[in-house]
């Protein structure tokens, strides 16, 4: 089984191309749904409470995400995020690595690891192939302001992550998101027929 991990900056088509992927054959793993349950764990609602207060929790008592989010995201914010990354990677990881296990028992070909903060989180070595998908600034920024994010939110992620180039040193190939959708989907389309034939490696 082929694991792929997907990286790039912020709103650079990563989705887009996990899509493709899926409509290929491949599994999606992805690290925001992981995460998501992560924070639905009671011993993680009560670390975060503890360290921010009810006002993160929604009326049912879960954590509301965007409030959590106003706590780690800026140049201020560092050890309010290390506190979160620290208190909820590793439970991310354990449970990715039960999905993995979990797709390989069922003779999966190739899983791909949507996850924002793959390279940052330590998550590399769960992966044989990383694609690093590439878009321009100007681009990636409209498409998260389509989303309804303002233009602080946009930066506020983006200096939360690894800078760019750093990313793709850790890549095993980049996808150009630049152009047109066909062209982008080409790329992945001939990068997954290099995978399912093992031509391409860690």
């Amino acid at each position: 089984m082929k694991v792929v991990g997907l990286v790039g900056g912020v709103a650079s088509g990563k989705s887009l191309v996990a899509k493709r992927l899926a409509e290929l054959g491949g599994k999606i793993l992805s690290g925001d749904e992981t995460g998501h349950a992560v924070l639905r764990d009671p011993e993680v609602i009560e670390a975060i409470r503890a360290r921010w207060g009810s006002e993160v929790l929604d009326s049912q008592g879960q954590v509301d995400r965007p409030s959590v989010a106003r706590h780690v995201f800026g140049d201020d914010k560092k050890e309010d995020r290390k506190f979160l990354d620290q208190l909820t990677h590793p439970r991310i990881k354990q449970k990715l690595l039960a999905e993995l296990e979990a797709h390989r028992a069922a003779d999966e070909k190739l899983v791909v690891l949507d996850a924002a903060l793959l390279l940052e989180a330590g998550w590399r070595d769960l992966c044989d192939v990383v694609l690093f998908v590439d878009a321009p600034h100007e681009a990636r920024l409209a498409r998260a302001r389509s989303r309804g994010w303002s233009d602080a939110m946009f930066a506020a992620r983006e200096q939360a992550q690894w800078p760019l180039e750093k990313k793709r040193t850790h890549a095993s190939a980049v996808i150009d998101n630049s152009g047109t959708t066909a062209a982008t989907l080409q790329q992945v389309d001939e990068i997954f027929d290099l995978l399912v034939s093992r031509q391409c490696g860690r």
